[in-house]
């Protein structure tokens, strides 16, 4: 009877639930607000300025309080900085979130960061009592820069005279100020006020490969000509190259100004109104000259026979 009353015991205590199942408190979460799926990209102006922001939540299903130590761990040798709260209370029952801003360093640094690397930065929460740890929850994200593609084309001027009917080589130089590889995809000239210059050699630009310039580079350099023809006037000649962009189909320009030089007339070779005044100035001295009419000729004649039968009458 006594060993019965034992069993009875032992099942009915097996169908009481556990004490600790009863009293386990609500869950916690710590999570992404941003959309950290894939790698975010912070926002970089034209002087290499880093800003942005990543935004977490944190959900407290429980009755109370609950209150979090944060910590940020991040490799310290990238052009980035993390600003977030060191700690957050997040009352009952609720869903609250935080943000960390994000900033960069010297802009020789951002720029020198490659788009294709990134940083891990990892978030904690820690729920403390006293000096104990009560529980600890984490999340991971990367973060990088976007491509910035940015051609400069510069040109240099001949160094020797341009004469018409004649040629000059000239220089482009095209420096990479972005941070990553790019390649010229058209070269184009456009002239003012010439319309007998051109520009030869602008085919040696297309798919040129300009990988990315170093601070004080020299960039990738090219050499055109141009030519002015043998009626060109003597005046100076604007002379524009474009270059079209692969990685941002952007294009860009640069000018130089250039004195076309032409043959120097001779003054002293005689006009068309000159030889026409010759040949009057040569008429009128022919008629100046003193020739005798055929009459006055004539008449000179016969009075030299009559003068000479009057000697020959008079002879004795």
């Amino acid at each position: 009877m006594r060993g019965t009353r034992w069993l009875l015991l032992v099942f009915v205590l097996s169908l009481v639930p556990h004490a600790s199942a009863q009293i386990e408190p609500p869950s916690w979460e710590l999570g992404w607000a941003t959309d950290m799926d894939s790698t975010y990209l912070v926002d970089l102006d034209n002087d290499w300025d880093v800003s942005g922001e990543l935004v977490l939540f944190v959900n407290n299903e429980r009755s109370n309080e609950l209150n979090l130590e944060i910590t940020y761990d991040f490799d310290d040798t990238a052009p980035f900085e993390f600003d977030g709260p060191d700690s957050v209370a997040i009352p009952a029952s609720t869903n609250e979130s935080f943000t960390i801003t994000i900033t960069g360093g010297q802009a020789e640094d951002v720029r020198a960061f490659s788009p294709s690397s990134r940083v891990s930065l990892t978030v904690s929460a820690e729920e403390r009592l006293g000096e104990a740890s009560v529980s600890t929850q984490e999340v991971e994200g990367d973060v990088s820069v976007p491509r910035v593609y940015l051609l400069s084309p510069e040109l240099t001027g001949p160094e020797n005279t341009l004469f018409a009917g004649s040629w000059v080589e000239f220089q482009l130089n095209v420096r990479n100020y972005g941070n990553t590889q790019d390649a010229i995809t058209t070269g184009q000239a456009t002239i003012r006020s010439c319309p007998h210059l051109s520009v030869v050699g602008l085919e040696d630009v297309e798919d040129v490969i300009v990988p990315v310039t170093a601070s004080g580079g020299d960039g990738v350099q090219v050499t055109l000509r141009m030519e002015a023809s043998s009626s060109h006037q003597e005046r100076t000649c604007e002379v524009t190259v474009s270059i079209g962009s692969e990685g941002d189909a952007s294009s860009r320009s640069a000018d130089i100004n250039v004195a076309v030089v032409a043959p120097q007339s001779d003054n002293n070779a005689p006009s068309d109104g000159d030889d026409v005044d010759d040949e009057n100035d040569l008429r009128v001295d022919e008629e100046a000259l003193p020739w005798l009419h055929a009459w006055e000729f004539v008449g000179v004649a016969v009075l030299a026979v009559a003068y000479s039968n009057r000697r020959l009458l008079s002879l004795p």
